[in-house]
This record gives C-alpha cells, structure tokens and sequence, in this order.
C-alpha cells in the first residue's frame, strides 16, 4: 500500500483557541524534526490558511506558501510552481480548493488539519498525493482532539470506511446510509452506540465492496 495514516491526537478549531495552538505547535515541531521534507496541508476554509501561516511565522521562520481561492489563477500557479521547486517553499498551505485539479506527487507527507465532512472530499485531498509518479509511501497525518468530534470523524474514516489506507468507493453511499445517525453520534460521548455503528458501518463496507469487486470481474 502507498498510503500509511500517522495518527495526533489534536483538534481542528479557531484561531487563539488552546486546541489551535496545540497544533500549530505539533506543527512547527514535526517540521523541525524533518526538515528535507516537502509537506502539503490542506485545510477547509481560506481563513483557516490564512491563520495558520501568521501563527507559524510568528514562532519560526519557515518557507511556507498559501494556495487558496483568495487568489487568482496565475497567483495560485505561482504558488503551486514554488512548492514545486526543490528550493522553493517547504509547506504548501490549502483551502480545500488545493484538493481539487493540483497534482503534488513529488511530496508524500499530508497534513489533513482538519478533516471534511465527506468521504469525497477526503479521498480527493489524498489523490493530490497518490497519483501516478508517487515513488514513496504516503504519510497521513491528521491532528485531533482525544475525545472530540473531529476523533470521532477519524474513527469513522478510519474504522468505518477505511479510507486513509485504501481508495473508498462505497463513501458516498455509506454517507447517505448512515449520514442521519453519524451526525449526531459525532458529538456524544456515549461509547456504546458509537461503536455499534463503526461495527454495523464496517460490516455494511466491506458487503458493498465485494458486490462492486463482483460486479468488475463478471465486467472484465
């Protein structure tokens, strides 16, 4: 597989917040610890980019570039080029629009800092990654809260539709199926409902998955 998921148990929240802080922190310290490395971050909004450039270049002084819908076509291929060059930027921040039509396969580390709230908009953040010419393994890194709703949307990523280590084409039907009982389970902290519903959901998975595998061979 080219696809490993590296687990931080923090949480994707506001600027200032102690949550925020932890992460830009984990941040600048995973960068620190591995400084040859290229890294694509993705995040949903503009503003979030925004925020977590000034934060870290309040702390450090690191060679970062921002790719977001505030900026216009030749702006963002300026910025996409410069992390592209092996002496350009070292972090590319995203809104969710540098998930979709850029292809960064000269990178493999991904750092998911908040996570969306669609299978599809998960699997099309890690495609800019895993395309053709990827020579590495690509690390996941997704930052969380213990106990929060962003941990649970992991969990359910993670143990539901297993979509960080492999491709999840029964996402959006799985979305559809179990949406109106995943939503409110996100923020409850009952255990007991919440792991019936990975349980049933992984179950459900892997049953859609062999009638799609089914449904190829007797195609081919």
């Amino acid at each position: 597989p080219k696809r490993q998921s590296v687990l931080h148990p923090l949480d994707s929240v506001t600027e200032g917040s102690p949550a925020f802080d932890q992460k830009i922190q984990w941040l600048i310290s995973w960068l620190a610890d591995n400084q040859e490395e290229k890294v694509l971050l993705i995040c949903k909004t503009k503003a979030m980019v925004e925020e977590i450039y000034e934060a870290v270049q309040k702390q450090v002084n690191l060679n970062l570039s921002q790719f977001h819908e505030g900026l216009n076509l030749i702006q963002r291929d300026r910025q996409a080029a410069y992390f592209a060059d092996p002496e350009g930027a070292r972090v590319l921040l995203c809104s969710e629009i540098g998930s979709e039509g850029r292809n960064f396969q000269f990178a493999h580390h991904l750092v998911l800092f908040d996570l969306p709230a669609h299978p599809d908009l998960l699997e099309q953040r890690i495609g800019r990654l895993d395309r053709i010419g990827q020579q590495h393994r690509i690390q996941l890194h997704v930052p969380y809260l213990e106990e929060s709703a962003q941990a649970r949307l992991f969990q359910w990523y993670h143990q539901a539709l297993n979509a960080f280590l492999s491709t999840c084409p029964t996402g959006n039907a799985m979305q559809h199926q179990f949406g109106p009982r995943l939503l409110p389970l996100l923020e409850d902290n009952q255990a007991g409902p919440w792991e019936a519903l990975l349980n049933e959901a992984a179950a459900e998975r892997e049953r859609l998955e062999g009638e799609l595998h089914s449904g190829r061979d007797r195609l081919l």
